[in-house]
């Protein structure tokens, strides 16, 4: 997350670099946004701004909420409406000890 990247290897080999924004994180039953929490660095949560930006404008409260009851859906649900917003390629779905982080990424390109 320092870089803001995801890497996809094969065998221990790096083969994609993506640049990425992490969307947020639910642990059981509640959602977090990334823009608000201040565990994830925030060149890996910057571009999320335009995000939270646009559920200002439309006055859209689960974009603007820092947290959120969720269900299984919630984080690919959120995750879908950042990469529309942030023209992403794709999104991730990152599993840890807890919960699970939802990524958008921007970009990607092989590495030789």
């Amino acid at each position: 997350m320092e870089d803001a990247t995801l890497t996809f290897s094969q065998d221990g080999i790096a083969k994609v670099v993506g640049e990425m924004q992490v969307v947020g994180s639910s642990q059981g039953e509640s959602w977090q946004w990334s823009w608000g929490n201040p565990n994830t660095p925030d060149i890996s949560k910057n571009k999320m701004n335009a995000v939270r930006s646009f559920g200002e404008e439309k006055r859209w409260e689960q974009l603007t909420t820092l947290f959120l009851p969720c269900d299984e859906y919630t984080g690919w649900e959120y995750a879908s409406v950042a990469s529309h917003l942030l023209h992403a390629i794709g999104t991730y779905r990152c599993p840890y000890e807890g919960g699970v982080v939802y990524l958008v990424i921007l970009s990607s390109q092989f590495v030789n």
